[in-house]
């Protein structure tokens, strides 16, 4: 069984557990899987990924168990990009991936994909104190560590990189200012706030 969140009213909570959560009743996604339109209910696998809620008196957290063929997980962000954007909408329907091929920091948000109803026997309430350890803050967060050590790994001017093009768009804010931006040697900033001088490489320059 896989362990997935799901946020409901905190009236709708006790029902949950002695009834059930219904496919038909709870499900906010219709999507394309094995070339089948199914309709899902969208869960998370951490449950501070939606963290409004999670500090909310408003909802619960449920604990559901499922069994992981009715189970997949998509990238949310790419749901949320692909709302204006179609080409977004192909990539996250290309990201729904069953569970278990899953691999925790691939995604910025991974949802569950919920293809059943689940049976009350299934769920249980949480607490602020999860039963189930979860190993990291939250998958933003996951995601992005992940990312950039890897990206550090095969680039070791990142660094330098990041700070530089960040220290640039400090310059449009018109909180910073550059003193020099050379290939013939590193690139100066000072910031204004503090009145020091912040030195990087620029990307495609001396090292």
């Amino acid at each position: 069984m896989v362990e997935v969140y799901f946020y409901i009213p905190a009236d709708r909570a006790g029902d949950a557990v002695d009834c059930g959560i219904k496919l038909s009743e709870w499900y906010s996604r219709e999507v394309c899987i094995d070339g089948i339109a199914r309709k899902c209910i969208t869960a998370l696998l951490n449950p501070r990924d939606e963290y409004e809620k999670y500090t909310s008196s408003e909802y619960k957290c449920l604990k559901m168990e499922i069994p992981p063929k009715y189970c997949y997980v998509a990238d949310r962000s790419l749901y949320e990009a692909g709302r204006g954007n179609p080409e977004a909408m192909k990539l996250y329907e290309g990201s729904i991936i069953p569970v278990m091929d899953y691999r925790f920091g691939d995604y910025r948000f991974p949802e569950a994909l919920v293809t059943s109803t689940v049976l009350g026997e299934q769920i249980s309430v949480t607490g602020k104190m999860l039963d189930t350890p979860v190993l990291y803050t939250n998958s933003q967060e996951l995601y992005l560590s992940n990312l950039t050590a890897q990206l550090r790994e095969e680039h070791s001017d990142l660094d330098d990189t990041f700070l530089y093009l960040y220290f640039k768009w400090l310059c449009s804010q018109g909180k910073a200012d550059m003193v020099c931006d050379s290939a013939a040697g590193p690139a100066v900033f000072i910031l204004r706030e503090n009145n020091r001088p912040y030195v990087f490489n620029a990307p495609g320059g001396n090292k």
